[in-house]
């Protein structure tokens, strides 16, 4: 593993033809991943974590485009090559586990079939020595009974099963970057907990990168070395996840960590724990947001600037920064 950049991100621009106007989805957004680190993206529904992992792996629904800035993978800019070229990489060097496995799985083949074609279209495997890579892929993600339940349907295994199914197709040619979209989405704690100690295994076993995008805060704190706060389609905050974690700059990035449940171990007193508190009104709708900062509206710290003047991205401390007019404040309890 080292710092060699692997991903660059610079700048990006989503947009959405919604048939009245062209809306931004995303935003100026800009990050880079080195070799083997994890960066986790967190912040809640309709920020464009998504989007912009859709953008990557240039898989974007119709309608949205990507109108300016550049997705640098290895050095070659992804968003000018072609779909002969997309194809060669996807699966191959780069993988993405989506948000719900059954939505992904074809439910008329066996999960063998769908992992082998991987395997057959990229490392030109023959059926025999496919077949017997995805039951040692299986086993990997720790399937028990890999052999028999290589010629399962998806709809036979367990949710928890079928997203390790889904870890291990994206796995099944050994990528240079892996997309985890929401990884644990619908899964029980314990099964959660299991996938994400098996990512960090594969990484440290493979020296893959992984953008981890996710809503549990105490998940990145956990897997990731950098992390990336998205608020209605800009990158908020960004920096070290021990810094960013236990020096927050942004009010949102505090705003999340409140509303955070912890652990209480052992009897405790009433009144010990704090409530969990909420960050007040929702993410604004494409179109609507503020001249100025997209979050003034749901910030204690807001003033007449923030509302009017688009916010500089401030340098907090090295490798961190935060895109915010009070920046280090406290906010108003």
């Amino acid at each position: 593993m080292g710092d060699e950049p692997l991903l660059e991100v610079r700048d990006l621009v989503v947009e959405v033809d919604t048939g009245k106007t062209v809306l931004p989805v995303i935003d100026g957004v800009s990050f880079i991943l080195a070799k083997g680190r994890t960066l986790g993206i967190v912040g809640e529904s309709g920020c464009g974590k998504s989007m912009t992992a859709l953008a990557v792996m240039q898989l974007l629904p119709p309608g949205f485009r990507i109108a300016s800035g550049e997705i640098r993978f290895c050095g070659e800019d992804l968003a000018r090559v072609g779909e002969r070229r997309l194809r060669a990489l996807r699966g191959n060097d780069m993988s993405m586990i989506f948000q719900e496995p059954m939505t992904s799985l074809n439910p008329v083949y066996t999960v063998g079939d769908q992992i082998g074609e991987t395997l057959r279209l990229h490392q030109r495997l023959g059926a025999a020595a496919a077949r017997q890579r995805t039951i040692e892929l299986l086993r990997s993600v720790h399937i028990p009974a890999a052999e028999r339940r290589v010629d399962d349907y998806p709809h036979q295994l367990s949710g928890g099963m079928r997203q390790r199914v889904m870890i291990a197709m994206a796995l099944a040619c050994r990528p240079k970057l892996i997309i985890a979209d929401e990884p644990t989405t619908a899964l029980d704690v314990t099964v959660q907990a299991q996938i994400f100690r098996l990512l960090e295994e594969l990484r440290e076993e493979t020296g893959t990168a992984i953008i981890l995008i996710t809503h549990d805060v105490g998940a990145v704190a956990e897997m990731a070395d950098e992390v990336a706060v998205f608020y209605a389609g800009k990158r908020a905050e960004f920096g070290p996840v021990d810094t960013v974690l236990s020096r927050a700059a942004h009010p949102y990035t505090r705003g999340l960590m409140a509303s955070t449940p912890r652990l209480r171990l052992g009897p405790a007193a009433a009144g010990a724990e704090p409530a969990l508190k909420e960050i007040a009104g929702v993410v604004p709708p494409l179109g609507e947001f503020e001249p100025g900062c997209r979050f003034s509206p749901r910030c204690p710290l807001a003033d007449l600037r923030c509302r009017d003047v688009p916010p500089p991205e401030e340098t907090v401390d090295r490798d961190h920064s935060a895109l915010c007019w009070k920046t280090g404040l406290e906010l108003v309890a």
